[in-house]
């Protein structure tokens, strides 16, 4: 309950005991459900995360590489 308080309060920029002077349910029963919502979307996001397939990484490949040192080379010599 405290945090709850604390939650309403910090929501409406007041200190809790106006919060607790002046709530009602329903701003609690809104508080919860808006609470249950965003811990919904977080476990949403960390799932899509996890599941969602690895990148190709961006790592350059040996022919690159090699064609990269073979330019490298010629720019030193010249």
């Amino acid at each position: 309950m405290i945090l709850s308080l604390d939650n309403l309060a910090h929501r409406y920029h007041c200190l809790p005991s106006e919060a607790l002077s002046r709530a009602t349910t329903f701003d609690l029963y809104v508080l919860d459900v808006s609470t249950r919502w965003q811990i919904h979307q977080q476990e949403q996001d960390r799932n899509r995360h996890l599941t969602a397939p690895a990148k190709r990484s961006q790592m350059p490949t040996q022919r690159q590489m090699l064609e990269m040192l073979k330019r490298a080379k010629e720019l030193k010599n010249d």
